[in-house]
């Protein structure tokens, strides 16, 4: 998955439009929408703010099973393994698909009756309007 798609489940999951979240990131929104769309890679600066809006590490919004960072102890570089946030933050993920998936059936199942409904209401006034014809007649 990527960035902008989590940005994207994240923002939707708290019913947020782009203009809100941009104005939360001191960013305008066309940029956040090029970020959400990948159009823009997604910044480190960008990935701080947008964890804690959020509530989420900044890894998160990465794709990198490890992370190389830089220590400012002199130690050079060391290898973190950010399982941890990553099983919190996939449930997340996992959480807001299965809302959004439910949320699609609903609607289709909700389109279907009204289409049947609509259907039904057609072949209806096809028989009043056979009926109307044959009393003119």
């Amino acid at each position: 998955m990527t960035s902008g798609t989590k940005i994207r489940l994240l923002r939707e999951h708290k019913n947020w439009d782009q203009n809100y979240l941009s104005s939360l990131m001191e960013i305008s929104q066309p940029a956040l929408s090029k970020i959400e769309s990948d159009q823009t890679k997604l910044s480190w600066n960008h990935a701080i703010k947008l964890a804690d809006i959020f509530e989420v590490s900044p890894e998160f919004f990465f794709d990198s099973s490890i992370f190389n960072n830089n220590t400012n102890s002199g130690n050079g570089n060391q290898v973190i393994n950010p399982q941890s946030y990553y099983e919190n933050n996939l449930q997340l993920i996992k959480s807001i698909y299965e809302d959004h998936l439910h949320t699609k059936n609903e609607l289709l199942e909700s389109r279907n009756e009204r289409i049947m409904e609509l259907k039904k209401q057609i072949e209806d006034l096809k028989s009043e309007l056979a009926i109307f014809k044959k009393s003119k007649i």
